[in-house]
C-alpha cells in the first residue's frame, strides 16, 4: 500500500491577504535550499525539522472550515519552497480542481533543473497560479544574495511560460542589492517577453525577521541596510518601467 503523501509545515494563516487573489487559507511548508540574505523566515530552512505534517484532506478540510470567507480566494502553499514536495502538489492540485478550490503555489524553483520536469509539467495541467518571487535577475549577484548560481526561479517562469501558465513575479527591493537600475531594466525587458504574467509586485525589503535569526543563533547577514523609502520604491518601478517600454 502506497503510503499518504504528507507536506511538512512550520505555520498557517486562516485569513491570508497577500499570498494570492482574496482571502486564502496559506500552509508555509518547511524546507529551502536557498539561503537568501533578506529571508526573513530563517526558520523554515531545515529539511530535517521535525514539524507537524499535513495530508491533502487536512488541507482541504482546513479551507473548508472557514470556506464562506473564501469565495474569491482558495489556498496558498508557500514555504520554505513547496516544490520540494511536487508529488505532494500534484496530488493537492488534483484535489482543488476536482472541488473548485483555487490554488496558488508561492515558490522560487529552488529545484527547477533537479527534479523531473515531467512532474512540473503535470502539476501544470492543473492550471494552479505560481507565484514566483524572482532574487536577481543577475547571475552573478544572484548567487550572492541566495547563494545559488543557477538561477532556477528565472528558468521555472521560462518553462511556464511556454507551458501557457499564468502567473505573478514578485521581487524584493535591497538597498545595496537589487536596486541597481541598469538590473531592473534587465528585468523589466524580461517580465516583456512573458505573455502569462498577470501581476508584478516591488516588495520592500524588511527588517521583521532579525529577531528570529537572534533566537536561532544565526548571524543576520543584512544588518546595516536600512528598508527602502517609498521614493527608493518609486525610482525602482521607473527603471522596470523603462526597460519594459523598450
Amino acid at each position: 500500500m502506497q503510503q499518504e503523501l504528507k507536506l511538512p509545515y512550520f505555520q498557517t494563516e486562516s485569513f491570508g491577504a497577500v499570498d494570492g487573489p482574496g482571502i486564502r487559507f496559506v500552509v508555509f511548508c518547511q524546507g529551502c535550499i536557498y539561503r537568501c540574505l533578506f529571508c526573513h523566515n530563517p526558520e523554515s530552512w531545515d529539511l530535517r525539522k521535525k514539524v507537524n505534517k499535513f495530508s491533502v484532506d487536512e488541507i482541504i478540510e482546513k479551507y473548508e472550515r472557514n470556506k464562506t470567507f473564501y469565495k474569491t480566494g482558495g489556498i496558498t502553499i508557500s514555504g520554505g519552497d513547496p516544490v520540494l514536495y511536487i508529488d505532494f502538489l500534484i496530488s493537492l492540485a488534483a484535489k482543488c480542481n476536482e472541488k473548485g478550490i483555487h490554488l496558488a503555489i508561492d515558490t522560487s524553483g529552488v529545484n527547477f533543473g533537479i527534479e523531473d520536469n515531467d512532474k512540473y509539467k503535470e502539476l501544470c495541467k492543473y492550471k494552479p497560479l505560481w507565484i514566483v518571487d524572482i532574487k536577481h535577475i543577475n547571475p552573478a549577484k544572484h548567487q550572492r544574495l541566495t547563494g545559488v548560481k543557477e538561477q532556477r526561479e528565472v528558468e521555472l517562469i521560462k518553462f511556464l511560460d511556454k507551458n501557457k501558465q499564468k502567473f505573478w513575479i514578485r521581487q524584493v527591493l535591497v538597498p545595496g542589492y537589487t536596486d541597481d537600475p541598469k538590473d531592473l531594466e534587465t528585468l523589466g525587458k524580461f517580465l516583456k517577453k512573458l505573455k502569462g504574467l498577470e501581476n508584478f509586485q516591488i516588495l520592500p525589503y524588511h527588517r521583521l525577521g532579525i529577531s528570529k535569526y537572534d533566537t536561532l543563533g544565526y548571524r543576520y547577514p543584512l544588518a546595516g541596510v536600512q528598508e527602502p523609502s517609498a521614493k527608493d520604491i518609486e525610482k525602482a518601478a521607473e527603471s522596470i518601467n523603462k526597460g519594459y517600454s523598450k
